[in-house]
């Protein structure tokens, strides 16, 4: 019997899926070997530009490298075929992200390591936010998504936090440790300016444990902030649990009160009412009493239950309990129920008026397909 085998396509034949596979697999020596043949040199002829493709986007062998944390064959392109950060980043700046972003939400701690120093001569003190292309922004490795433009306020650190992205995080603190500026865009205490958070608060939405412990233990970060919601550190706990019950909430709420020393006498009536566990409950009633405050939930709860006043029943819904069932005829709701005369009310839109509604306002509102 003869071998069986399957023939290679055009397209896997060629000097561009050939570097594109050497680089997605870091295979450094096969990558060497390929930028010396006449193919290479005859097709790539600039480095820098857009041969290679990440999805639908066009990018070039440095992006490539980057995105795939690549860090032999990024620093080989760097340093021996030359390749441009400039315009790099430039491709980057045009997806409206940049490469030190694209380094923390993908967590590449060691093609950091090395872009570290670089990034560190160009960056300005000013954070640059933009908004983010959702399907072209390099950091979706899922199914291909349509289109959408999502607002985007977080620096790169406090992606990388909110990603739990800890050898990130640990990088930066050991390279800007002994340093006397660090860029805005890598600084753990800088407040967002749309959520007032940073990452120690971000930390707490996203009730992370271990970076919780490591920004506090390890950076000394600044936890007693509030956010723009005039919250703190153990209500913005409080609040990410009761939306997403969080298996180490307990133990990071303990931590913040007992390690951090978080205030948690701050506005404690509306966060005891956001716990929900029993053990949780009785670890802040049992705080707040060795504080001199005598309190507890079910006391709160009835203090600011809602009284449901019963409303009489409007008419016309009273005629409408002899059309439901399997029997429900709209014809004949409409005919004996909707059509009277005094139902013309109901509108107080005036007839006149009602085809000059700028409807093209609610479908700028309106997300995409």
């Amino acid at each position: 019997m003869g071998a069986c085998y399957s023939k290679k396509s055009p397209e896997q034949e060629s000097i561009f899926f050939k570097v594109q596979t050497c680089i997605e697999k870091n295979i450094l020596i096969n990558l060497e070997i390929l930028t010396l043949t006449e193919d290479f040199k005859k097709n790539i002829t600039n480095i820098d530009s857009p041969y290679f493709k990440i999805k639908d986007l066009k990018v070039n062998a440095l992006i490539l490298a980057l995105f795939y944390n690549s860090l032999e064959c990024f620093k080989y392109i760097h340093e021996t075929l030359k390749a441009s950060i400039d315009s790099m980043e430039k491709i980057f700046n045009e997806q409206k992200t940049s490469a030190i972003e694209i380094i923390c939400m993908r967590n590449c701690p060691d093609i950091l390591d090395y872009y570290l120093p670089i990034y560190e001569k160009t960056c300005s003190e000013e954070v640059v936010i933009e908004e983010v292309v959702e399907s072209l922004n390099f950091t979706n490795n899922t199914e291909e998504r349509k289109s959408r433009i999502i607002g985007s306020t977080y620096t790169p650190v406090q992606r990388a936090c909110e990603l739990g992205n800890l050898n990130i995080i640990s990088r930066i603190y050991k390279y800007y440790k002994e340093k006397s500026f660090i860029p805005i865009a890598l600084d753990f205490d800088y407040q967002n300016e749309t959520t007032g958070e940073n990452c120690p608060l971000i930390s707490c939405r996203t009730c992370n444990y271990t970076m919780i412990r490591f920004l506090h233990t390890t950076c000394q970060a600044n936890f007693r902030l509030l956010n723009k919601q005039g919250e703190n550190a153990v209500q913005i706990l409080a609040a990410a649990n009761k939306k997403k019950n969080f298996k180490e909430f307990y133990e990071c709420m303990v931590y913040l009160v007992l390690s951090v020393g978080v205030d948690f006498t701050y506005n404690y009536e509306e966060t005891l009412l956001l716990l929900e566990t029993e053990k949780s409950i009785m670890f802040f009633e049992k705080k707040l009493k060795e504080k001199g405050i005598e309190i507890d939930k079910s006391f709160l709860e009835e203090k600011y239950q809602l009284i449901k006043v019963d409303q009489p029943r409007p008419l016309k819904e009273e005629q409408l309990d002899d059309y439901q069932g399997k029997d429900f005829n709209f014809v004949k709701l409409y005919d004996e129920v909707m059509s009277d005369a005094d139902y013309e009310d109901v509108s107080v839109i005036l007839k006149d008026s009602r085809n000059a509604t700028p409807f093209v306002s609610i479908l700028n509102d309106l997300p995409p397909n």
